[in-house]
């Protein structure tokens, strides 16, 4: 597939000799070894920022648990051919604390026994809003004597971040068997900006990472070539 996109982006060069940069697609190996069509369980997961949504208003109005479970169960559904199984809505998790939750083994092997599940999904959910704001050093060009400076300049940014644990388990052994974090930090446009509009984007934008755990995926890179 690389070799195909190379031969195509050089039959696209003109003849005379230079550097030219080409846009290939990389496909991505899954990061589960996993037939494809296994049945899957989405426990809950950890909600890492309870206290400080108990605090900020804003984070008040967003469901974190289950507007992920959403859409981690429609993206595996659409793009996946695994099984999604059903887990009790009552199901409740036996410990708070990620490092404990990796370690219980006897709870996911009982919980695929009764589900039925090859794979077990879990982890944690941090959504916070965050503000970055402060001074930065930058340069500039004087236009008076054409030398550069430094100068402090107050930069503000604020914005949401999304950080996301994913705890996989062997639903016959109950075992962990991956663990994987992946972060995203949106700058919005002002401070009164819609939080599951900024949730909705961080997820977007992690979406083929998170698909890449289950399945195989593109990832866009560019390449420099030396033509004659």
């Amino acid at each position: 597939m690389i070799a195909l996109a190379l031969v195509c982006a050089l039959a696209a060069l003109p003849s005379f000799a230079g550097v030219a940069q080409v846009k290939l697609k990389l496909p991505l190996k899954p990061r589960l070894p996993l037939r494809g069509n296994e049945r899957i369980a989405l426990a809950p997961f950890v909600i890492a920022t309870e206290a400080e949504k108990a605090r900020d208003k804003r984070l008040q109005n967003v469901d974190l648990q289950a507007e992920f479970q959403r859409f981690l169960k429609k993206q595996i559904e659409k793009k996946t051919k695994l099984e999604i199984v059903s887990v009790p809505p009552e199901l409740k998790l036996p410990t708070q604390n990620l490092s404990e939750l990796g370690r219980s083994t006897e709870f996911w092997r009982a919980l695929g026994a009764q589900t039925g599940a090859e794979i077990l999904v879990s982890g944690s959910l941090e959504f916070r809003v965050e503000d970055r704001s402060g001074y930065k050093t930058e340069e500039y060009v004087s236009p008076i004597d054409s030398r550069t400076y430094y100068r402090q300049v107050y930069v503000e940014q604020t914005g949401f971040l999304f950080d996301i644990v994913f705890l996989v388990f062997d639903g016959r052994s109950g075992e962990k068997i991956l663990q994987d974090e992946f972060k995203d930090f949106r700058q919005t446009g002002g401070r009164r900006a819609d939080e599951l509009q900024g949730l909705f984007e961080n997820l977007f934008s992690l979406e083929n990472q998170i698909l890449n755990l289950f399945v195989a995926r593109d990832r866009d890179a560019e390449r420099y070539l030396f033509t004659d």
